[in-house]
């Protein structure tokens, strides 16, 4: 009775523990659960606590715990999924359970700052999906160059730069559109991946002049794809719509396919499974 009773308290403190690190935007790592909020119990225990946390925190917040995928280290998608595989999980992050019409009903209330950083990181995740889930560093960097960043994401120092005389010069436009970059890697938005040679991809409307953005900086053989969190609060449909809402399309089933075959997935069978 004791040791249950125990199972339980560390239960509740694991969900205390992924509602904190939720709040601050970081994953939930198997390392620091073993430590404070398992408390001495056994490691054999961890599967208990975590199965009854995660029925708290559905039946409590509509909320549950998933893994969050390993970082990509390479654009092979074989050897990719090969080494998803072969790893065990070791991060979570918290997602909501609830039924997507039940989603859709809720009015969530968020801070200006949030709202800004997930409509920007929602807008930069549409480009890679639709360039086949892989842009290359110069592109995005003209991309985010023209979205320009909300001044949450940036450095404070050169937020309050922003703020004060805007974006004036080229230099700190690419400042800018760089720490943009580097916040959403940081966030788990993106990852930065070796790509198998240069894309030689061209954006619409990219001139020889402006592929040179960013140009002592860049990798010709680096390039960006979706995240961990950008896997996890992304899925392949909701993207579509969204690509639709922004350009004012209808998300009919012919815009899913060609959206699809933008991206180099089937939308509508991936979510089917």
């Amino acid at each position: 009775m004791e040791a249950e009773t125990e199972v339980v308290r560390a239960a509740i403190n694991l969900v205390r523990f992924a509602l904190a690190c939720n709040a601050s935007g970081k994953a939930i790592k198997r390392e620091e659960i073993r430590g404070p909020v398992l408390d001495g119990l056994a490691t054999r225990s961890f599967r208990r606590v975590f199965d009854l946390a995660n029925e708290f925190l559905r039946e409590d917040f509509g909320l549950q715990m998933v893994p969050l995928p390993h970082h990509e280290k390479k654009l092979a998608a074989t050897e990719a999924k090969d080494t998803q595989a072969s790893k065990a999980v070791t991060r979570w992050v918290l997602q909501s359970s609830l039924p997507d019409e039940a989603r859709e009903r809720l009015e969530l209330v968020q801070a200006k700052d949030d709202q800004a950083v997930l409509g920007f990181a929602a807008m930069v995740l549409s480009l890679v999906f639709v360039n086949n889930m892989s842009i290359s560093n110069e592109q995005l960097v003209l991309y985010v160059r023209k979205l320009g960043p909300p001044l949450c994401v940036l450095p404070a120092a050169e937020s309050r730069d922003m703020e004060s005389v805007g974006y004036t010069t080229d230099a700190q436009m690419e400042s800018a559109a760089q720490a943009a970059i580097a916040f959403l890697v940081r966030q788990g938005y993106l990852d930065k991946v070796s790509s198998l040679g240069a894309s030689g991809r061209q954006g619409i409307g990219e001139t020889q002049s402006t592929q040179q953005v960013a140009e002592a900086d860049a990798d010709p053989g680096q390039e960006y794809t979706w995240g961990p969190q950008a896997k996890v609060k992304f899925k392949p449909l909701d993207m579509a719509r969204f690509i639709a809402t922004v350009s004012g399309q209808e998300c009919t089933s012919e815009f899913i396919k060609t959206i699809g075959r933008a991206c180099g997935q089937d939308i509508a069978t991936a979510e089917a499974a």
